[in-house]
């Protein structure tokens, strides 16, 4: 296998006041390769759909977001003196991305070389262009099943899946006990907003559920922690 991968990435870092750092970047890329990994995937199979034809299996990675954003910060709270007030510290980050690249395949043996779960359907139109909804994601109405003996003329890793936006936020307290020993309070929040990531639907044409998304990642996550370091 071979693969390609070129981007740009755009940083600002800045000491905005005292106390409060701020980090934000962007990174526009695009990787490109004929497998994604050794292995199958929730994007895909990663493997051929016609071992003659190499050539028609140079695609998107099934791991190419084209756009990510990242904005970071970390802010000394100046809520006041004394051992309850003093040494608190708020961080957090926003990260957006677009969606990654999959596959959509056909469960049946079109092509008469044997069973397998490489083989891939027609399509005729923008599968891109569907509701975007977790009941259809995909525009399911372009695609139909290649004549017998023949292979379907989607592309490999057409599809592009949901993106992904999240807001983490944790708080920190410091607290000196000793000479050199301190007692360190942490609340972090991950995915704060409870916003729903999804995984990419279903993809095999011609299934109940394809086109439909049933997982998704993680939700709000909060957690408290409590460490000496000395």
């Amino acid at each position: 296998g071979w693969a390609t991968y070129h981007a740009l990435t755009l940083k600002i870092a800045r000491r905005i006041t005292t106390g409060l750092m701020f980090d934000a970047n962007w990174t526009l890329s695009h990787s490109i390769d004929d497998a994604s990994d050794p292995g199958a995937t929730l994007n895909e199979n990663n493997l051929p759909q016609d071992v003659n034809n190499m050539a028609a299996e140079k695609a998107s990675s099934s791991f190419d977001h084209r756009q990510r954003g990242v904005i970071q910060f970390v802010y000394n709270l100046p809520l006041g003196k004394g051992r309850i007030l003093a040494d608190w510290q708020a961080s957090g980050d926003f990260t957006a991305q677009s969606g990654a690249p999959f596959t959509v395949n056909v469960s049946t043996d079109q092509a008469n070389i044997g069973a397998g779960p490489a083989q891939r359907p027609n399509v005729s139109g923008d599968q891109n262009n569907g509701p975007k909804t977790p009941n259809q994601w995909l525009n399911t109405s372009v695609f139909s099943l290649p004549a017998l003996y023949t292979f379907g003329n989607e592309p490999r890793n057409a599809a592009i899946g949901p993106g992904l936006a999240e807001v983490d936020l944790s708080l920190q307290k410091s607290v000196d006990v000793k000479e050199h020993a301190k007692l360190i309070f942490r609340a972090e929040a991950y995915n704060l907003a409870n916003h729903p990531n999804f995984n990419i639907p279903n993809r095999t044409a011609f299934t109940a559920n394809f086109g439909k998304i049933s997982s998704a990642q993680d939700s709000r996550q909060m957690q408290l922690a409590l460490k000496i370091v000395f």
